[in-house]
């Protein structure tokens, strides 16, 4: 048999190729379908979104003010309203998208050049990814989301660089990438770095119209039209969502936990001097102390707090004792100011802790406190002496980007901590049944299921051939980044910098915020590795190939 006679043997015909996807998503379908979603009480995650969602629906704003009201952002209370509007059960709507987010990679790919089997094999490692499989993707949380629609940018890029190299304007794909951005950029607090991801792919296509001398006006408007629209659309998302918390609330504050007062008083306290000095703890008891004796207005918010000890979270998870990590007492600042009566709506909340930041900032200037600035935002501005801990954190973070744990065999219950009434919020918002909100003996979670030692074993063999991938492919993009002034970057080389740039960047920020908060967990990372399993194999075998031809010229 000649070599092109095998060739032409093992070519994968297009009927074969989509009955062959059309498999694969069968079988992804049938794998996740014993998983239910996960009712938990999470006052700021879970039962947050659900309560607004459920609000939502009634056409009653986010519903009621109170402390934890706008501490996230509420893109997805908006997506659980609109698929319950629609009819759509949460989890096969993210279940859905992505899957149709993977399709649109897939065709991007085919369109770019890459091979029908290289395709469907990288499709197929986005499909089987075991971070979609475990307990945490069935929660109402918005790391699955927010994967799924961060693929549609991936894939709206890739169409629009292969669209610029055909001489043809992509206009539908920026229909798609546009909305997908402006929506991103109020589904998670670090999705504002998208902002960064607009311009890397802006400049990159503009790049590519330089190298290949495409100087073309309809070329020229639609990176033009790239640069703006996306940009235009986020802000009119922005501008309404601030106006809908101003109609409902008194104020355009769309996140009271990053923006507006809160952020600027936590600032002031870590201002204040205190004998300990932990990265972690920013509000320490000795300085809750000297503010007691200071500021009147603070005592009643003081004296509620908590105190700090060895059955704590704070103490459990992050070894911080005597003390409350970040991670809690920054909530429990918030929390009892409201449970004290000083801030029953946002505006009185704005106005409460504006008037306390100023007292405190009168009382250091007076010198009834000693203080040193620390910044003005809710996390302090790097110093030399945390370089080892970021450093450690980075690297942390790293290997849980190319491992993180799917948790698919830990039992969670469904019954703790969850009020009956919540229960029923759960499954009328994400229109599942299986649930168990009545008082009685508690439920073991929907994934483990019939299916879930299949998944299980799926997971062992996936995750060490994806270590490999993931190495392979920053080996790759670095190469092929490195020959790009020989060997111009095509659509597929230019989508895999624009995404791994974007990333690298998002987890060096991530690592940063690690150092004050603790060590994050894996959903932080779901969608960077997500990304990372469906690129590198494209993004391998096009460099190799770039590789040749530089050596053959």
């Amino acid at each position: 048999m000649t070599a092109s006679n095998a060739e032409m043997r093992f070519r994968l015909r297009p009927i074969a190729f989509w009955s062959l996807v059309g498999a694969l998503i069968a079988l992804k379908f049938g794998l996740v379908s014993d998983i239910s979603v996960e009712i938990i009480f999470g006052p700021h995650d879970d039962s947050l979104y659900i309560e607004r969602a459920h609000h939502l629906l009634k056409g009653e704003g986010y519903g009621p003010y109170h402390s934890r009201l706008l501490v996230k952002y509420p893109g997805i209370s908006f997506w659980l309203a609109g698929t319950r509007t629609l009819g759509i059960p949460f989890l096969p709507s993210v279940h859905s998208l992505y899957v149709a987010a993977g399709l649109y990679v897939l065709v991007g790919f085919l369109r770019a050049g890459v091979g029908r089997w290289l395709a469907i094999s990288a499709f197929a490692l986005w499909l089987f990814n075991p971070v979609t499989l475990g307990y945490e993707w069935a929660r109402v949380i918005r790391e699955p989301l927010g994967t799924g629609l961060f693929a549609l940018m991936a894939g709206a890029m890739l169409h629009a660089f292969a669209g610029v190299a055909e001489r043809r304007p992509p206009w539908l794909h920026l229909g798609v990438f546009a909305p997908v951005f402006a929506f991103l950029l109020y589904l998670r607090e670090d999705d504002r770095l998208l902002w960064g991801m607009l311009v890397i792919f802006v400049a990159v296509m503009a790049s590519q119209l330089l190298q290949q001398r495409l100087f073309l006006r309809r070329l020229l408007a639609f990176v033009v039209a790239a640069a703006i629209i996306p940009g235009l659309m986020g802000k009119a998302y922005e501008f309404w969502l601030r106006g809908f918390v101003q109609e409902r609330y008194g104020l355009p504050i769309v996140n009271d936990f990053g923006e507006g007062e809160f952020p600027r008083l936590l600032a002031v306290i870590r201002s204040v001097e205190s004998r300990k000095d932990n990265r972690m703890v920013m509000v320490t008891q000795e300085a809750l102390q000297k503010l007691h004796l200071v500021i009147p207005d603070f005592r009643p918010v003081i004296e509620r707090l908590p105190p700090p000890g060895p059955r704590t979270f704070s103490c459990r998870i992050q070894g911080v004792c005597s003390e409350w990590s970040n991670g809690w007492m920054l909530f429990w600042i918030k929390e009892h100011a409201y449970r004290s009566g000083l801030t029953p709506g946002l505006p009185q909340a704005q106005a409460y802790f504006r008037s306390v930041r100023e007292q405190i900032e009168r009382a250091c200037g007076t010198q009834a406190l000693q203080c040193t600035h620390k910044g003005d935002a809710m996390v302090p501005p790097m110093e030399l002496r945390w370089a080892r801990a970021l450093v450690a954190e980075a690297w942390r973070l790293a290997k849980l980007t190319l491992m993180p744990d799917p948790y698919l065999t830990r039992i969670f219950y469904l019954q703790h901590g969850v009020p009956a009434e919540l229960g029923r919020k759960f499954e009328a918002v994400t229109m599942t049944d299986y649930a168990e909100v009545e008082p009685g003996p508690a439920g073991s979670t929907g994934t483990s299921g019939p299916l879930a030692l299949w998944r299980k074993y799926l997971a062992g063999g996936y995750q060490l051939v994806a270590v490999f991938l993931l190495l392979a492919g920053i080996a790759a993009l670095a190469v092929r980044l490195w020959i790009s002034d020989r060997m111009p970057l095509d659509p597929v080389a230019q989508v895999a910098a624009v995404v791994g740039i974007y990333l690298l960047a998002r987890l060096a920020v991530l690592s940063y915020i690690a150092v004050f908060m603790g060590p994050l967990e894996p959903r932080f990372v779901f969608s960077t590795y997500a990304i990372g399993t469906l690129v590198s194999l494209p993004l391998i075998a096009n460099t190799l190939s770039a590789l040749s031809r530089l050596n053959c010229h």
